[in-house]
């Protein structure tokens, strides 16, 4: 039960990543905003994180190396936060477009 609440709490920040990236771009290059963090999200976390864990294992110990997961958590949480507070200023540059249905 655990690692499955711990599971669902790890990708509760990917929803909140997304929007900020759709809107600080401008609308004309949202799909492309997109699929930039889909792929560097999955580029750093999806390959390197077994290999990182496997690495620590293989030098210190299963237990070790899982110790070590949450320090990336709580790095990731300060960059988010650190980038919360140029979250305005980038929004504030953003073009404002008109959408139009015909």
């Amino acid at each position: 039960m655990t690692l499955l609440l711990s599971g669902i709490t790890l990708i509760m920040f990917v929803p909140a990543g997304v929007a900020v990236t759709q809107d600080v771009v401008h609308p004309g290059l949202r799909a492309t905003s997109l699929s930039i963090n889909i792929v560097v999200q999955h580029s750093l976390g999806s390959p390197l994180g077994p290999l990182f864990v496997g690495a620590v294992s293989d030098s210190y110990g299963l237990l070790n190396a899982l110790r070590v997961l949450p320090v990336f958590t709580l790095l990731a949480g300060g960059l988010f936060l650190a980038g919360s507070f140029f979250y305005t200023r980038d929004l504030e540059s953003v073009e404002v477009v008109d959408v139009e249905m015909e």
